[in-house]
């Protein structure tokens, strides 16, 4: 994919997650720390962050590890190592969900096949009282995370009933 007009990610100095597009902002309280990932990832950006902060405190106290990530630039993210990338992102999630009040430009191809949107697309502003009239709210993005999980539980489930 070319995208016209993207930059490339700058030099990420040690500390400076942001410069590499994406990193990880609230690490999931998992139960069982030999977990290779959490249950569910939440990918969000400047002012939908919020709500993924709050989504993952109410999936944490329903026992669902929620980890949240920041991803202000999925082109400069793409960019990294793949070793980079899937530590942040885990391919071995079950569940991966991009948190966007506007356009999701670069994140839907970085959710894989357990991914799952909470949003408004009409939704441009970062007024938090208009996020929650809107419909972006905590509540809906842990709606949105546990759909999602259990989508996938699913899809595994069906996938083992149909093995010989």
């Amino acid at each position: 994919m070319n995208l016209v007009g993207t930059t490339a990610a700058p030099a990420a100095p040690a500390g400076d997650a942001a410069a590499r597009g994406g990193y990880i902002l609230a690490e999931a309280l998992d139960a069982d720390p030999g977990a290779a990932a959490p249950d569910v990832v939440l990918v969000a950006a400047g002012g939908e962050v919020p709500a993924a902060l709050d989504a993952r405190r109410i999936l944490q106290r329903e026992g669902i590890a929620t980890r949240v990530v920041s991803m202000p630039c999925a082109a400069w993210f793409r960019q990294q190592s793949r070793a980079y990338r899937d530590t942040v992102l885990p391919p071995g999630a079950p569940a991966t969900v991009s948190v966007g009040a506007g356009a999701e430009v670069g994140r839907y191809e970085l959710l894989g096949e357990a991914g799952g949107t909470a949003g408004n697309t009409a939704l441009a502003s970062c007024d938090r009282g208009l996020f929650d009239t809107a419909g972006l709210t905590a509540e809906r993005v842990a709606a949105t995370a546990r759909a999602t999980l259990a989508r996938a539980a699913g899809a595994a489930r069906a996938g083992e009933r149909g093995r010989p």
